[in-house]
């Protein structure tokens, strides 16, 4: 009788043990389904302008915030709409970003890149998504709201003018250039062996002045000034040249030429 009751109790508790796990196991899946304790993410364009012209290379940042951390980072990423007309990598790069784990911040950008082909406005159309790993899509709230951004990028109004500028040596200008001083800002060019061919834009309606600056020599060490030449070519088709390709002669100091920028 004793025996049996043993048996009994045992199975009992078997049960009991048994049953308790059983509970626990079913409770399981809907707490891995459940969504409350997910982070959701705000996004805020913090630096650049949505309307930019391609000269100014803008930097456009948006800054992810979560509403409470987790233990694992999370990526976000840009998608480029298919209504967008610039270019990837031509006109524009985008760089995601990253909340770190146990963080709440992030930033994603997008870099806006200068050129000088007129190509009219162009319109750059993006929205953001969780991932690219699937599994980031399902570490954040299903309800987030993800913005599109609309970025229009103008033209760059520009004159165009053609520096060719040689050493006859062919070992550059040693020390020798010429400076254009232009919105503020200076540029020096030279060549940097026998010859180098520059593309140079300036803004329209801006001020500007190109300069030659010696090297230090007459000819000889150490600036070797018979061996440098140069033609500039005005956008009108004018052209400013010194210099000479026979080492007879050395290009003068000083103001090359200036004005206002035109076109014609």
């Amino acid at each position: 009788m004793n025996k049996l009751k043993y048996i009994f109790s045992a199975a009992m508790l078997s049960a009991l043990i048994f049953g308790c796990d059983a509970e626990k196991a079913s409770q399981d899946p809907e707490a891995l389904g459940s969504t409350e304790n997910y982070p959701t993410p705000t996004f805020t364009l913090s630096e650049g302008e949505l309307t930019t012209n391609e000269r100014n290379e803008t930097v456009i940042v948006y800054d992810v915030v979560l509403d409470r951390p987790i233990d694992r980072p999370i990526d976000f990423s840009w998608v480029i709409l298919d209504s967008s007309t610039a270019t990837e990598h031509d006109d524009f790069d985008v760089v995601n970003g990253t909340v770190p784990a146990y963080q709440t911040t992030g930033q994603l950008m997008i870099m806006i890149y200068n050129d000088i082909e007129v190509e009219g406005a162009e319109s750059l159309n993006l929205t953001i998504e969780s991932g690219p790993s699937l599994a980031n899509r399902y570490l954040v709230n299903p309800d987030t709201s993800y913005p599109e951004v609309n970025i229009t990028i103008n033209d760059y109004r520009f004159c165009l003018w053609i520096l060719d500028a040689t050493d006859v040596y062919g070992d550059g200008w040693n020390g020798g250039y010429i400076e254009l001083v232009t919105e503020g800002e200076t540029t020096t060019y030279m060549a940097s062996d026998e010859n180098d061919v520059f593309e140079i834009p300036i803004t329209v309606g801006a001020d500007y002045s190109f300069t030659y600056v010696s090297g230090g020599g007459t000819g000889g060490a150490p600036g070797w000034e018979s061996e440098n030449y140069y033609e500039l070519t005005a956008p009108d088709g004018t052209v400013y040249s010194d210099g000479s390709l026979d080492y007879s002669g050395i290009p003068t100091p000083g103001l090359i030429t200036s004005g206002t920028s035109s076109c014609e």
